[in-house]
């Protein structure tokens, strides 16, 4: 479903270890920021995080291993492939 690899956007919910998983997910690529060449940079919200080159299926396997490695129970998620954007 999720194969097409480009830019993606992630959003979770976690019941705890927050700042564990989200320095994991850093660790493999993934930003807590998002810009294009010449605009701004927006920061995404606390548990949303972006990478330029993974595919909806790699990201949410990603964070799905880093929660299960850190026996964080995943409340709920979503991974999109990100064609445009807009932000505060």
């Amino acid at each position: 479903m999720g194969t097409t690899v480009g830019d993606v956007i992630i959003s979770y919910d976690i019941n705890r270890y927050h700042t564990d998983v989200k320095n994991a997910m850093i660790n493999l690529g993934y930003r807590t920021v998002w810009n294009y060449t010449g605009e701004p940079i927006y920061h995404l919200p606390n548990t949303t995080l972006v990478h330029q080159s993974k595919s909806s299926d790699q990201a949410m396997a990603a964070l799905k291993n880093i929660c299960l490695r850190l026996s964080v129970t995943l409340e709920k998620a979503v991974a999109v492939k990100a064609a445009e954007f807009v932000g505060v």
